[in-house]
C-alpha cells in the first residue's frame, strides 16, 4: 500500500480549515500538522504545532502557506529546510528579497517552491507565452466589504458610495495596498511580465455579490481574455479553495489517468 501524501499547513483560518477537511477526507492524504497561534478546539492536539522553531523537525511532503505575507517572509525558509512549500501569499514577493531567500533555501535543500493560480485562470498559458507577451492586465471587481483596507492609509471603505475605481497601476502597488486580497494578481504577474509591468485595476462596487476578475493579454498575433466570477466569503472566493486543492494534488502527482500540462 502506498503511503499517504503528508501535508503541513501554515495557518488555520478559512482556507486552512477547508484544506484540512479536504486532506482528512481523502485516504491518499494525511494532515501532518497545522501551525497555529493558539490551540484550536476543532483540531486534534497532536496535529497542532504552536512553536515555529519546530517546523524543520516536522518534514512533510508539502507545506501550504495559508496565513499572511508576513508569515511567509518569516517562516518560509525554515519550512524549505525540510519540505516543499506552496505559497498562497504571493503578495510577499513585492519584497524581492523574499523570493530570493526562498529560492536560495530551496536550492540548497533540494526542495521546491510552488505558486498556484489560486483565484485566477490561465497562468499556464501566460507562462508558455511569456517570451511573446506585449501586455497583461487584470481588472478586479469586489464589494468593499470583501476588501481588507488595514494595510493602506490612502483609502477608506466609507468613501465608496457607488461603483468606484480604487486603484489602477502596476500589480506591485495593488499588492502593497491589499496584500490579503490580490495574491493571485501577484501570481499572474510573476508568471508573465512581472509585478511592475502587469497592470491591475480595482473596482469597488457595494452592489457586487461576487468577486469578478478579467485578465487580458496580448502578443504578436494573439489576444487572450479570461473571465472569472466566483461567490465570495470574507476575502476569499469559493473557487479559490477548490483550485488550491487541485494545485496541491498536481504538485504531489496524486491523480491518476491523464496528466494535464
Amino acid at each position: 500500500m502506498t503511503a499517504p501524501h503528508t501535508i503541513g499547513l501554515l495557518g488555520f483560518g478559512r482556507i486552512g480549515r477547508a484544506l484540512a477537511d479536504y486532506v482528512e477526507s481523502d485516504p491518499d492524504f494525511e494532515l501532518g500538522y497545522a501551525l497555529v497561534r493558539s490551540e484550536k478546539d476543532d483540531l486534534p492536539g497532536h496535529k497542532q504545532l504552536t512553536d515555529p522553531a519546530r517546523l524543520a523537525d516536522r518534514p512533510v511532503d508539502l507545506v501550504v502557506e495559508a496565513a499572511t505575507h508576513e508569515v511567509l517572509a518569516d517562516l518560509g525558509e525554515t519550512v524549505l529546510e525540510a519540505s516543499d512549500l506552496m505559497v498562497l501569499s504571493g503578495s510577499a514577493f513585492v519584497d524581492e528579497s523574499v523570493e530570493q531567500r526562498l529560492v536560495s533555501t530551496a536550492n540548497a535543500n533540494d526542495t521546491d517552491v510552488y505558486l498556484p493560480h489560486a483565484a485566477l485562470l490561465g497562468m499556464d498559458g501566460l507562462v508558455d507565452a511569456r517570451h511573446a507577451l506585449d501586455s497583461v492586465s487584470i481588472r478586479a471587481t469586489k464589494a468593499p466589504d470583501h476588501l481588507d483596507f488595514s494595510y493602506t492609509d490612502e483609502l477608506d471603505p466609507g468613501d465608496v458610495a457607488g461603483r468606484t475605481v480604487l486603484y489602477e497601476g502596476p500589480v506591485r502597488g495593488l499588492c502593497e495596498r491589499f496584500p490579503r486580497n490580490f495574491n493571485s494578481h501577484a501570481a499572474v504577474a510573476l508568471a508573465s511580465l512581472g509585478l511592475d509591468d502587469v497592470r491591475s485595476k480595482l473596482v469597488a462596487d457595494p452592489s457586487a455579490d461576487s468577486a469578478d476578475h478579467v485578465i487580458t493579454a496580448s502578443g504578436d498575433g494573439f489576444d487572450l481574455e479570461i473571465v472569472r466570477e466566483s461567490a465570495i466569503e470574507g476575502v476569499t472566493g469559493e473557487y479559490t479553495i477548490e483550485s488550491i486543492w487541485g494545485s496541491m494534488r498536481r504538485a504531489l502527482y496524486a491523480d491518476g489517468g491523464l496528466t494535464f500540462l
